[in-house]
């Protein structure tokens, strides 16, 4: 036991007029090793028995005394971050913590009370029109959809009227669209006339299908009974009806006669075969002559009134072999090309005078890119384009 417990005689109650003590009391029922001795009897301890003076009674301050130094608020063990505006702070912080510089919104920051919204947030008074006061019509008026199942009332005569103009509008429109349409055709078909008779053929001449009739007015030209060339009783129609003058020994008396100034037109008509039609080739002049109006209406004039001769060319006879030939398309086909021998005969349409009666051998000695072939698979040697006209142009140029 302690000397201060001696002294005191054992008694552990307080002085309350003494000040708190910061040294906890010390337990007398406790003994350390150092205490202990040898020879010192065994003392029994005595359980604790707590103070019967509340603990808020110890830490009451005496009166008059210094109160408690308390750190200040920067150097707590555990700083947290200010607190957000207008929150609390975080647990465990002192109710006392001080907000950073600017935590706050500074005075005037925030309008008074009643100052909302501000001008100009809201339309004024007569912004928006009152109710009633939209236009008329700009919805549907009543009945103007009827109910599904109910049939549509009757039109007025006003929208009938209507009606009538729109349909006519329309069918209008489509027959100014129809004449458009009709007249591109047209202009298309012409077209393609055209270039099929100025084209550049290779493959001229052909052939066409034995017994092939063109469709031609029938004419007044007296059958060949007479050895005697034949007038016409009618004028030339077509460059077809020129045929007569190569085949049938007749001649057209309205028809310019070859005289005046050169150049004299010229109608070349190929028959090139016993059995084949006789038909106008358009294109031989083209490279050797040219490709103008002028040059067309020269030597393969569409209009038999401005011809003034008709060249008659025929197949006689044919000669030896030349080559074989092989074409692919429309499938694999071989056929053998022969010399042939020709003859070219020129008469003056208004007269039937003759000319020139020519005999000329076929030149053409390659193989055609494109021809006709019958059951005997033979083709034979053409005239060349430059044969013809270099055999025509004194007659045309002079």
């Amino acid at each position: 036991m302690s000397s201060t417990e001696a002294e005191s005689g054992g008694d552990n109650t307080p002085d309350p007029t003494a000040p708190p003590s910061t040294t906890p009391p010390v337990d007398p029922t406790f003994a350390g090793p150092a205490a202990a001795s040898a020879d010192a009897p065994a003392v029994t301890p005595e359980p604790y028995t707590p103070p019967a003076t509340p603990v808020s009674e110890w830490a009451r301050p005496v009166e008059g005394a210094e109160p408690p130094v308390v750190p200040p608020a920067q150097t707590y063990p555990f700083p947290q971050p200010p607190p957000p505006f207008g929150g609390q702070p975080a647990t465990g912080q002192p109710e006392a913590y001080p907000p950073p510089p600017g935590a706050f919104p500074p005075p005037g920051a925030f309008p008074p009370p009643g100052a909302y919204p501000p001008p100009g947030a809201y339309p004024p008074p007569g912004a928006y029109p009152p109710p009633g006061a939209y236009l008329a019509g700009a919805y549907p008026q009543p009945g103007q959809y009827a109910v599904p199942g109910w049939p549509p009332p009757p039109a007025t005569p006003a929208s009938r009227r209507r009606g009538g103009v729109l349909a006519v509008v329309i069918i209008a429109v489509a027959a100014a669209i129809m004449l458009l349409c009709g007249a591109s055709i047209n202009r298309v078909v012409d077209r393609a006339n055209d270039t099929v008779d100025h084209g550049y053929a290779d493959d001229e001449p052909f052939t066409l299908p034995s017994g092939f009739a063109f469709p031609t007015e029938p004419t007044t030209a007296p059958t060949v009974e007479s050895t005697g060339p034949q007038a016409s009783e009618t004028a030339a129609k077509d460059i077809y009806d020129l045929h007569q003058v190569c085949d049938e020994n007749v001649y057209f008396p309205n028809s310019p006669k070859r005289s005046g100034k050169a150049p004299h037109p010229v109608v070349l008509l190929t028959k090139d075969g016993p059995d084949s039609v006789r038909w106008q080739n358009p294109v031989y002049y083209l490279t050797d002559e040219g490709t103008s109006d002028a040059d067309e209406a020269t030597w393969a004039s569409r209009d038999p009134a401005k011809v003034q001769m008709a060249a008659c060319l025929d197949w006689t006879s044919a000669g030896s072999k030349i080559r074989t030939c092989k074409y692919d398309d429309p499938k694999p086909d071989t056929v053998t090309l022969y010399r042939a021998t020709w003859r070219l005969r020129v008469y003056e349409v208004a007269t039937h005078r003759l000319l020139l009666d020519k005999k000329l051998n076929g030149d053409e000695t390659t193989c055609p890119f494109s021809t006709l072939v019958g059951t005997d698979k033979k083709i034979y040697a053409a005239i060349s384009d430059h044969l013809a006209i270099t055999s025509l142009r004194n007659l045309v140029k002079k």
